[in-house]
Formats: structure tokens, C-alpha cells, sequence
């Protein structure tokens, strides 16, 4: 069953029961879509300090529990390796990092459509959060990341007072620019994947009309997939500008992606000792960092940090320290 079929009964239903009293103790990486958010999640879970939702837990929530129960959870996750090989992605990269069954996925393809949490989505998501603490072991926190609920942490911090947040920023016109071919990669041609993953976008890979006016959308042709996109970037900027302020300094630090790709062993640390958690000195960071630099393109699309010039961003640069030339 896909990440984002209903709400599983069989075979996990016999075994709900465990799941009461299970304590959850969330840690979000909150930042727009291509901003850093998946290189951040794999250097954290690197660390070995935190669970984490895995691709094995979405494609097979509806049996965590009876595959632990049962002992049967590796077999499982063999299982899904050979599904993998059989479409052609095991050993693939997806947005720089090679897939296999544990790797660190955004829990937004549980929640439906909007991949987003709110008072719909919050039993499922809460379930699966308590599915994959119970499974994985340990009272370590729960990494979690999901870039759609970016625009959601103070509701987040309402209905989950013991959130913690970790806010990447990347400059906003990169950001763009990344948007823009990560969403082309998308559309050009299935991605064997994400499909099994997002139903949705299986099923517009299937839909030719449907698929050419996406395609065309996000084209360079009409500029309407630059300013989609601008758009989307700069309301995720404005939410967190008007409101990390009416957060406790306490429950949140801001790491830069550009400092990031520089050291990411510091960054890491910071991060670990925000949480009060132990770095793990075995870990080389360095060696999983991979900084693939772009000029930004002066045609075709133009320059992203043009339509970012006519949007009010200044006090999200001013915050992060970018200046848009």
C-alpha cells in the first residue's frame, strides 16, 4: 500500500494498543522546499541521536507494528529493497542521497493531498509518529520534515507544545531557481519513486492532458512557473518573518544553508547542543555534503532574484543576512 492510502487497519489493527502512552518528543526541520531541508535531515540523522521517519515507514505504515511484533520488520524492509530494484531505483539518488528502505523521508506524503498537518490530519499523523518511536526504540526524539508545514509551526506549536524547530534558510532567488528544475525533473518523466509515495502524482504522470499543462506551467515559456513559484517562496519567508518572533527562544534555532555546505560538522554540533543532545565525533559530515554550484541563468527563465526584487522580502534578507543583487 502506498504512503498515502487509507488509514491502514490491516494487519496493524490488532496491535493499536501498544501505541498508548508512547511519548513523542518532536523535532521539525522547517524551511521552503529546496532550501536544504533533505541534506539537513540525512547529516542529522547521521548523528545517530534521533529516530526518524524512514521511506520503509510510509510505504508499509498500515504494519509497522505487526512486522515488529512479529520479528518480521527486516524481512519487510529486504522486501521493499528487492520493490526497489525491480523498478529501477534502488541505488538512485533523489535529491543528491541514494534511496534504500531507511531513507529519511518527509511525513507531508502521509497526510493526504495537502501533505500538510492540521485538525484532519493530526490523528493520522500522530499515529504514525507513535508507530515509528514504538518501532525504532529508544526515548530519542522524533526528527521530523516536511517542507509543506512550513507555513504551519505556530499551529504546530499549539497542538504540540513540546515542538522544537530547526529553520534552514537558502537565498531566496537559489531557491527559486531550485524549485523551478526540481518540479521540471518531476514533470519530464515518471519518477518510479516519488510515485510510490505520492498517489497523486502517479496518477497526473498517467493523465497526458492533465501532465502538458503542468508541464507547460512550469516551462520557461510564459514565466507563469517562475512566479508560481516566487510566490510560494515568498509566502513561507513572510510567515516565518511575522511569527518565529512569538516563539520561545527556547524552541527553535536558525541554521543558514550556505553555512551548511561550508562546515557542517559546526552546524550539526550547534544543532545537537540547542537540543542538549551529544555530538557523535565518528560521524564525517563533510564527506556527505555535496554542493553542486549553479550560476543563476540569464536566460530562458531569467534571473530568479528579479521577480524576488518586486516582492517584499526585505526583512527575511535582513534576517538571514542575504542580499539579493
Amino acid at each position: 500500500m502506498s504512503a498515502a492510502g487509507p488509514r491502514g487497519s490491516a494487519p496493524d489493527h490488532a496491535h493499536l494498543g501498544l501505541l498508548d502512552g508512547v511519548r513523542v518528543r518532536p523535532v521539525f526541520i522547517m524551511g521552503s522546499a529546496r532550501s536544504g531541508t533533505s541534506i539537513l535531515y540525512r547529516l542529522l540523522t547521521l548523528a545517530g541521536r534521533f529516530n526518524y521517519v524512514s521511506a520503509y515507514h510510509l510505504i508499509h505504515h498500515d504494519e509497522l507494528l505487526a512486522n515488529h511484533v512479529e520479528g518480521t520488520t527486516e524481512q519487510a524492509k529486504r522486501r521493499l529493497a528487492q520493490r526497489f530494484r525491480e523498478l529501477g531505483i534502488a541505488g538512485a539518488r533523489f535529491d543528491g542521497m541514494e534511496v534504500s528502505p531507511d531513507f529519511p523521508e518527509e511525513y507531508g506524503f502521509h497526510l493526504g493531498l495537502r501533505q500538510r498537518i492540521s485538525s484532519r490530519t493530526l490523528p493520522r499523523f500522530l499515529e504514525l509518529c507513535r508507530k515509528v518511536q514504538l518501532v525504532s526504540g529508544g526515548d530519542r526524539p522524533l526528527l521530523l520534515k516536511n517542507p509543506w508545514d512550513s507555513r504551519s509551526f505556530m499551529y504546530i506549536k499549539e497542538v504540540l507544545p513540546e515542538s522544537r524547530f530547526i529553520f534552514i534558510h537558502r537565498n531566496p532567488a537559489d531557491v527559486v531557481q531550485s524549485m523551478l528544475e526540481g518540479m521540471r525533473s518531476l514533470l519530464s518523466a515518471r519518477n518510479a519513486y516519488h510515485a510510490l509515495l505520492a498517489e497523486a502524482y502517479g496518477r497526473l504522470m498517467e493523465r497526458p492532458l492533465p501532465l502538458s499543462i503542468a508541464r507547460l506551467l512550469f516551462s520557461s515559456r510564459f514565466g507563469q512557473g517562475k512566479r508560481l513559484v516566487g510566490w510560494q517562496v515568498t509566502r513561507t519567508a513572510r510567515y516565518f518573518v511575522d511569527n518565529v518572533r512569538l516563539l520561545p527562544e527556547t524552541a527553535y534555532v536558525s541554521v543558514r544553508y550556505e553555512d551548511l555546505c561550508r562546515d557542517p560538522g559546526a552546524i550539526v554540533r550547534r544543532i545537537l547542543a540547542f537540543l542538549r543532545l551529544p555530538d557523535n565525533p565518528e560521524v564525517r559530515y563533510r564527506d556527505f555534503i555535496r554542493v553542486r554550484e549553479r550560476p543563476r541563468p540569464q536566460a530562458a527563465d531569467g534571473d530568479p532574484a528579479a521577480i524576488l526584487r518586486r516582492l517584499e522580502l526585505k526583512p527575511y534578507l535582513a534576517y538571514c543576512g542575504y542580499d539579493v543583487k
